[in-house]
Protein backbone atom coordinates (compact mmCIF):
# COMPACT_ATOMS: atom_id res chain seq x y z
CA UNK A 1 0.00 0.00 0.00
CA UNK A 2 1.39 3.73 -1.18
CA UNK A 3 1.87 5.74 1.82
CA UNK A 4 -0.47 9.32 1.41
CA UNK A 5 1.17 12.55 1.98
CA UNK A 6 0.19 15.17 0.22
CA UNK A 7 -2.08 17.62 0.51
CA UNK A 8 -4.99 18.36 -1.93
CA UNK A 9 -5.60 15.11 -1.89
CA UNK A 10 -9.01 13.37 -0.40
CA UNK A 11 -8.86 11.80 3.16
CA UNK A 12 -9.03 7.83 3.50
CA UNK A 13 -12.22 7.21 4.82
CA UNK A 14 -13.20 5.43 8.16
CA UNK A 15 -14.96 6.42 10.81
CA UNK A 16 -14.02 6.70 15.15
CA UNK A 17 -16.22 6.28 17.66
CA UNK A 18 -16.86 9.13 20.40
CA UNK A 19 -16.30 9.32 23.59
CA UNK A 20 -19.96 11.38 24.02
CA UNK A 21 -21.55 9.08 21.54
CA UNK A 22 -22.08 8.84 17.92
CA UNK A 23 -19.61 8.08 15.46
CA UNK A 24 -17.31 10.66 14.01
CA UNK A 25 -16.62 10.28 10.00
CA UNK A 26 -13.25 11.65 8.21
CA UNK A 27 -16.37 12.10 5.02
CA UNK A 28 -18.60 14.05 7.28
CA UNK A 29 -20.19 17.06 5.97
CA UNK A 30 -19.49 19.47 8.58
CA UNK A 31 -21.13 23.42 8.69
CA UNK A 32 -18.02 25.51 8.30
CA UNK A 33 -15.20 25.56 6.52
CA UNK A 34 -12.68 22.45 7.59
CA UNK A 35 -12.92 20.12 10.33
CA UNK A 36 -9.06 19.50 12.28
CA UNK A 37 -8.32 16.30 13.60
CA UNK A 38 -6.00 15.98 15.34
CA UNK A 39 -4.13 12.58 16.06
CA UNK A 40 -2.63 12.17 19.55
CA UNK A 41 -0.21 8.98 20.89
CA UNK A 42 -2.74 8.02 23.69
CA UNK A 43 -3.35 8.56 27.80
CA UNK A 44 -0.01 7.61 28.92
CA UNK A 45 1.51 10.96 26.81
CA UNK A 46 2.45 13.87 29.09
CA UNK A 47 3.02 15.97 26.20
CA UNK A 48 -0.46 15.17 24.25
CA UNK A 49 -2.11 15.98 27.70
CA UNK A 50 -0.60 19.63 27.77
CA UNK A 51 -1.90 20.00 23.92
CA UNK A 52 -5.21 18.63 24.33
CA UNK A 53 -5.78 20.78 27.24
CA UNK A 54 -4.66 23.95 24.99
CA UNK A 55 -6.69 22.34 21.94
CA UNK A 56 -9.77 22.31 24.17
CA UNK A 57 -9.36 26.05 25.56
CA UNK A 58 -9.06 27.07 21.38
CA UNK A 59 -12.19 24.92 20.25
CA UNK A 60 -14.52 27.83 20.56
CA UNK A 61 -11.95 30.17 19.00
CA UNK A 62 -11.86 27.09 15.89
CA UNK A 63 -15.72 27.11 16.02
CA UNK A 64 -16.16 31.35 15.10
CA UNK A 65 -13.70 29.98 12.30
CA UNK A 66 -15.97 27.48 10.79
CA UNK A 67 -13.80 25.28 12.12
CA UNK A 68 -15.02 21.87 13.63
CA UNK A 69 -12.50 20.11 15.60
CA UNK A 70 -12.02 16.42 16.89
CA UNK A 71 -9.35 14.87 18.52
CA UNK A 72 -8.72 10.93 18.12
CA UNK A 73 -5.95 8.37 19.33
CA UNK A 74 -5.47 4.18 19.14
CA UNK A 75 -6.83 4.39 22.56
CA UNK A 76 -9.37 2.15 24.11
CA UNK A 77 -12.79 3.78 25.10
CA UNK A 78 -11.62 3.06 28.44
CA UNK A 79 -8.58 4.46 28.43
CA UNK A 80 -9.38 7.30 26.29
CA UNK A 81 -12.59 8.31 28.58
CA UNK A 82 -10.06 7.96 31.64
CA UNK A 83 -7.91 10.37 29.90
CA UNK A 84 -10.16 12.93 29.38
CA UNK A 85 -11.70 13.37 32.78
CA UNK A 86 -8.48 13.55 33.94
CA UNK A 87 -7.69 16.58 31.70
CA UNK A 88 -11.24 17.82 32.58
CA UNK A 89 -11.70 18.55 28.96
CA UNK A 90 -15.07 20.68 28.07
CA UNK A 91 -15.37 21.26 24.17
CA UNK A 92 -13.50 18.55 22.84
CA UNK A 93 -14.40 15.85 20.55
CA UNK A 94 -12.59 12.78 21.30
CA UNK A 95 -12.66 9.61 19.88
CA UNK A 96 -10.96 6.09 20.10
CA UNK A 97 -10.07 3.16 18.32
CA UNK A 98 -8.20 5.01 15.55
CA UNK A 99 -7.29 2.28 13.07
CA UNK A 100 -3.78 2.14 12.37
CA UNK A 101 -3.87 1.18 9.04
CA UNK A 102 -5.72 4.31 8.01
CA UNK A 103 -3.59 6.51 10.18
CA UNK A 104 -0.83 4.84 7.64
CA UNK A 105 -2.65 5.39 4.57
CA UNK A 106 -2.30 9.48 6.00
CA UNK A 107 1.13 9.08 6.56
CA UNK A 108 1.21 8.92 10.32
CA UNK A 109 3.56 7.80 12.06
CA UNK A 110 3.04 4.57 14.07
CA UNK A 111 4.73 3.37 16.73
CA UNK A 112 5.21 -0.09 18.42
CA UNK A 113 4.83 -0.69 22.79
CA UNK A 114 7.94 0.49 24.71
CA UNK A 115 6.48 0.67 27.92
CA UNK A 116 4.15 -0.84 29.67
CA UNK A 117 1.24 1.47 29.69
CA UNK A 118 1.77 1.81 25.77
CA UNK A 119 -0.92 0.29 23.33
CA UNK A 120 0.44 -2.34 21.30
CA UNK A 121 0.54 0.13 18.53
CA UNK A 122 -0.18 4.13 18.68
CA UNK A 123 -0.11 6.91 16.21
CA UNK A 124 2.36 9.69 16.38
CA UNK A 125 1.26 12.95 16.64
CA UNK A 126 -0.51 14.73 13.78
CA UNK A 127 -2.99 16.86 12.31
CA UNK A 128 -5.39 17.63 9.27
CA UNK A 129 -7.29 20.64 7.98
CA UNK A 130 -9.70 18.86 5.94
CA UNK A 131 -12.50 21.06 3.62
CA UNK A 132 -15.26 20.51 2.98
CA UNK A 133 -14.55 18.85 0.02
CA UNK A 134 -13.27 16.39 1.94
CA UNK A 135 -9.80 17.01 0.53
CA UNK A 136 -6.65 17.75 2.98
CA UNK A 137 -5.77 21.57 2.87
CA UNK A 138 -2.96 20.90 5.95
CA UNK A 139 -0.89 18.76 7.48
CA UNK A 140 1.19 18.63 10.21
CA UNK A 141 2.53 15.25 10.90
CA UNK A 142 5.43 14.02 13.74
CA UNK A 143 7.72 11.24 14.30
CA UNK A 144 7.59 11.90 18.41
CA UNK A 145 5.72 13.83 20.89
CA UNK A 146 7.99 16.82 21.04
CA UNK A 147 7.73 18.32 18.05
CA UNK A 148 4.15 19.23 16.67
CA UNK A 149 2.58 21.79 15.82
CA UNK A 150 0.39 23.89 18.51
CA UNK A 151 -2.52 24.68 18.51
CA UNK A 152 -2.19 28.67 18.58
CA UNK A 153 -0.19 28.24 15.61
CA UNK A 154 -2.61 26.22 13.76
CA UNK A 155 -5.75 28.54 14.43
CA UNK A 156 -3.18 31.24 13.30
CA UNK A 157 -2.71 29.90 9.87
CA UNK A 158 -6.68 29.43 9.73
CA UNK A 159 -6.72 33.15 10.23
CA UNK A 160 -4.06 33.65 7.64
CA UNK A 161 -5.70 31.83 4.65
CA UNK A 162 -8.87 33.26 5.96
CA UNK A 163 -11.03 32.89 2.57
CA UNK A 164 -8.76 31.33 0.56
CA UNK A 165 -10.26 27.41 0.78
CA UNK A 166 -10.43 27.58 -2.94
CA UNK A 167 -6.91 27.92 -3.61
CA UNK A 168 -4.04 24.97 -4.04
CA UNK A 169 -2.99 23.51 -0.99
CA UNK A 170 0.83 24.14 -0.09
CA UNK A 171 2.64 20.71 -0.68
CA UNK A 172 0.43 19.76 -3.27
CA UNK A 173 2.44 19.48 -6.13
Amino acid sequence: METWRRTGGEISEFEVNLLAGGVWRSREVVAGRFTLLNIYRGRWCHQCARHLKELDLLVPEFANRGVAVVAVSADTRERALEFYKKLGLQSLRVGYEMPIDKARELGVFVSSKAKEEEMPLFCEPAHFLIGTNHKVFASWISSCAFARANPQGILEYVDFIGDKVNKVPRGSA
